[in-house]
């Protein structure tokens, strides 16, 4: 006959807590209100934000808001820690505490994947990498590149005019970088150094003109310059980051100022040494294994709108000598 509450020892307390359907239902209540709160927000902020704010590992509480700020909700916890909670409840309630045997097999084996999936899916919000490949039709690519991960790449060009290996400044080190700071990077393969005197990240670029001056005094180089401009909430994809560089000499001296944007997909070019350089801020590139070649891409739009309703690509994997075809849809 099982302890009344009261009887059971603090250890046996704790763990009739946790183990308990008490937690998982205020666990499950606590989802549907942040995926109800959720889905609320993605009409002001957007799909990329809002998973970011309810779902993020970093998110230990959120608070429910409209698009002019307002409070529309208390505060909740953020829906990665409730899992959490949720997990370890499932783990103690659906397989420690569960009676054990065949004729209870299946309950153990759905309470199992359950629980791999919660657990596949915290593992996945902290170390996955998002990112895209984009091939334009009867084209092919062998990368892909980060969506939310821009690196310098500085890189000299051979006799041919194609590029040479790239050394590489990552995202990490530059988005450490705060308004005033400056960052000095030397490459074993080249005699100058880089020097980042002002990260900006959220940036245009922007033509200097008798009608448009830059602002604040910002700094013109080679006729353009950065505008700092409101991050964008809605798609994350358009917040562009820039900066200003600075080539130097072993010795201190100026080779070239540069200005470096992440929206222009163009090499910044300059010259030393007799011969020619460039330098790129782009999404970091991302090798696979594999080649993808486009045949063919086609679909339809929402009636009155470019959003597309449902559209089909049909490609080709080269893998090796291997070769398969697709269809994404």
């Amino acid at each position: 006959m099982a302890k009344k509450f009261k009887e059971m020892s603090l250890g046996q307390r704790i763990f009739r807590i946790a183990a308990g359907f008490e937690i998982a239902v205020i666990c499950l209540s606590l989802l549907f209100l942040l995926t109800f709160f959720g889905t609320i927000e993605q009409r002001w902020f957007g799909l990329w934000t809002t998973i970011h704010k309810y779902f993020d590992y970093n998110s230990v509480f959120v608070l429910p808001t409209r698009g002019d700020g307002k409070v529309i909700f208390p505060p909740l916890p953020g829906a990665y820690w409730v899992i959490v909670v949720l997990s370890f409840n499932m783990f103690l309630g659906g397989i420690v505490r569960a009676r054990k045997g065949w004729r209870k097999a299946g309950v153990l084996v759905s309470h199992f994947a359950i629980l791999f999936m919660l657990v596949a899916g915290a593992v996945s919000s902290v170390y996955k990498e998002e990112g895209n490949m984009r091939v334009l039709q009867g084209e092919k690519s062998d990368y892909a590149q980060k969506l939310f991960k821009h690196d310098i790449e500085v890189f000299a060009f051979d006799e041919a005019g194609d590029r040479e290996e790239p050394a590489i400044i990552r995202s990490k080190i530059i988005k450490s970088l705060g308004n005033k700071d400056s960052l000095e990077a030397s490459f074993e393969k080249f005699d100058f150094k880089l020097e980042i005197e002002k990260y900006l990240p959220y940036s245009e670029l922007a033509l200097d003109s008798p009608t448009t001056r830059p602002p604040n005094d910002e700094k013109v180089v080679d006729g353009f310059y950065l505008v700092e401009v409101e991050k964008d909430t809605k798609t994350e994809e358009r917040n562009t980051p820039g900066c200003y560089v600075r080539i130097e000499d072993e010795d201190g001296g100026l080779i070239q100022r540069l200005v470096l944007w992440a929206g222009n997909p163009y090499p910044v070019t300059f010259n030393h040494g007799g011969k020619r350089f460039g330098v790129t801020y782009l999404m970091e590139i991302w090798p696979m294994p594999f080649v993808v070649e486009l045949n063919k891409t086609f679909g339809e739009n929402h009636p009155g709108t470019e959003i597309p309703s449902w559209f089909q690509s049909d490609i080709v994997k080269v893998d090796g000598d291997d070769k398969s075809k697709h269809k994404i849809v």
